[in-house]
């Protein structure tokens, strides 16, 4: 493995590292930022076309959950130059707007592209392994800080 391959790898795990934090702060500028112009994104059993109508789907959809922790494990990245195709899993806690408390287990399946500024989702396919009661509390929720930090 090269050098070259290497720093992409790492440039598509922080691009995975974005999109978890921009879900996480329900950034949708952030969010947005981490989609190629033309992307695709299937979500709920549809495919969403271009990064405006993906954005307003995901804000949408965040709309109605207002406590959400996003994390992502198991990244598998392979670089083909200038087009990688990864594997990440989820694991998701909810609250939604009725108080539920729910879990989904799921996988991203990704096509992901060099542009000038960076690498980008130019495709992203999410499908559930599993969804049931989640154990979030909404009364222990403290949300995320906004406090700047010094990095």
């Amino acid at each position: 493995m090269t050098d070259h391959t290497l720093a992409d790898q790492l440039a598509i795990r922080e691009l995975n590292a974005a999109y978890a934090d921009a879900v996480n702060r329900r950034d949708a500028v952030a969010w947005s930022s981490v989609w190629a112009r033309d992307g695709r994104w299937f979500f709920l059993g549809e495919w969403i076309e271009d990064r405006d109508a993906i954005v307003a789907r995901w804000q949408d959809a965040m709309s109605g959950v207002p406590v959400v922790y996003h994390q992502i494990t198991s990244e598998q990245i392979a670089v083909s130059g200038d087009m990688a195709k990864s594997r990440v899993y989820l694991a998701e806690e909810i609250v939604t707007a009725e108080q539920l408390c729910l879990r989904f287990i799921g996988v991203y399946n990704d096509v992901c592209t060099r542009l000038d500024e960076g690498w980008r989702y130019k495709s992203r396919r999410f499908d559930l392994i599993y969804q049931g009661p989640g154990s979030l509390n909404p009364e222990g929720w403290l949300g995320y800080s906004q406090l700047e930090t010094d990095s």
